[in-house]
């Protein structure tokens, strides 16, 4: 609290108070609400606290290896080639703790960590839990393909993963899914993202259905305009 009972600015806070609310605020919160102290330790990008954050990591207890995940997914801005400041050295860490995670929320994490932090070389690691039993997992690692796969021309085992996340039975997961097929990606067999857009016209979630349809408008114009 403040010198008048209100609180405190978490950018006037040590590192450790920062850390010590966000440990506070990240197991126990719902997934939407706010986390102000833990965006503060990603506007303060420095040694200390990613080396604090690597250490939470690597701890026994899951809640704080959570917090060393979700720290190092967005610690710093990224540069004009779309890189952190401390990218190169906490991704073959966060790729290390994928091998070894057990936790589904600190799985989530992980995947979620490395899509932000552009780690290309993770592609496959993270491929490995498409069919994971846990849904959000399943949905981090949709969200997080896009940033894996070569944009301009998607590595089939990350296509057929995007295809497998359309017939996902949460929409969340499918949303994000076909989102990234149509619109973040390219290279793709159009074919095979076709017949994605065709299974998808019958959704229960009416917006989804609406992106399979347009997008499936599209390309027939397209292939008409090509005849």
């Amino acid at each position: 609290m403040g010198s008048h009972g209100g609180p405190v600015n978490p950018a006037r806070m040590s590192d450790t108070e920062l850390f010590a609310a966000a440990a506070r605020e990240v197991p126990e919160g719902d997934y939407l609400d706010p986390v102000p102290h833990l965006v503060a330790l990603h506007e303060r990008p420095t040694r200390e606290v990613y080396d604090t954050a690597i250490r939470l990591l690597r701890d026994d207890a899951p809640h704080a290896r959570e917090l060393g995940a979700r720290v190092l997914r967005e610690l710093g801005p990224r540069d004009e080639a779309g890189l952190r400041p401390f990218g190169a050295e906490a991704i073959p860490l966060l790729v290390e703790r994928l091998d070894q995670e057990q936790d589904p929320r600190v799985l989530r994490w992980v995947i979620s960590a490395l899509g932000y932090n552009g780690a290309r070389e993770a592609l496959d690691a993270v491929l490995r839990f498409t069919g994971h039993p846990d849904a959000w997992v399943r949905f981090h690692v949709a969200a997080a393909l896009p940033s894996l796969a070569d944009p301009e021309l998607i590595e089939p085992g990350a296509l057929e993963a995007l295809r497998t996340l359309c017939r996902d039975e949460e929409a969340d997961t499918r949303y994000h899914a076909l989102y990234a097929m149509v619109e973040e990606i390219s290279g793709a067999d159009p074919e095979r993202v076709a017949r994605s857009l065709a299974d998808l016209l019958d959704d229960p979630d009416e917006q989804i259905r609406e992106l399979a349809r347009t997008h499936l408008v599209a390309e027939h114009r397209g292939w008409s305009a090509l005849g």
